[in-house]
C-alpha cells in the first residue's frame, strides 16, 4: 500500500447498492485504497435505499459489504475513472467525521463499458457488476436490456 505522498487529502465516494458513502482516502495503491467514510447526505435516508435493510451492527456491515461489489470514484485514482470496488475490511473510525475505515480492492471500468452503463439505471449496473466474477470484472459482454 502507497500513501498519499502529497499529504493532500483526496475524495472518495463508493456506491454498494444499499448505501451511499463519501469519504477521504488515506492510502491507495495499484489495486487496494484505505479510506475513511460516512454516509452521503444525498436527500436520502441515510439507512440507504427505501426498502433495503442495511445493518447497522460493525459485523453484519462487514459481512453485508464483503459480499458486494460496488461502484467507487477518486481523484486520485486513475484519473477520477469509475472503478469496480470490493470491500475487504471495515472498522470504526475514530476520526469524529467517519463512521467507517474501510479496506478494499479495486478494477478500473474500461472504457468501452462506460457509455453502456451510463444506459442502465443504477439497480440495473449494479446487478450487473455484483454478477461479475471478482477473478474477471466487466469482462463479458454489457447487455442493456
Amino acid at each position: 500500500m502507497v500513501r498519499r505522498e502529497s499529504g493532500r487529502s483526496e475524495s472518495f465516494w463508493l456506491w454498494t447498492g444499499d448505501a451511499e458513502y463519501d469519504g477521504r482516502l488515506v492510502a491507495a495503491g495499484e489495486d487496494r485504497l484505505i479510506a475513511r467514510v460516512r454516509f452521503a447526505d444525498r436527500g436520502s435516508p441515510s439507512t440507504g435505499a427505501p426498502g433495503m435493510p442495511v445493518p447497522f451492527d460493525l459485523s453484519e456491515r462487514q459481512r453485508w459489504l464483503t459480499r458486494r461489489i460496488g461502484f467507487g470514484q477518486s481523484p486520485a485514482i486513475h484519473d477520477g475513472a469509475l472503478l469496480q470496488f470490493r470491500v475487504t475490511a471495515l472498522q470504526p473510525s475514530s476520526d469524529p467525521f467517519f463512521v467507517y475505515v474501510l479496506a478494499g480492492s479495486f478494477t478500473p471500468v474500461a472504457d468501452e463499458h462506460l457509455e453502456p452503463l451510463s444506459r442502465l439505471s443504477s439497480n440495473e449496473a449494479f446487478r450487473y457488476l455484483q454478477s461479475c466474477s471478482p477473478a474477471a470484472p466487466l469482462s463479458g459482454r454489457l447487455r442493456s436490456g
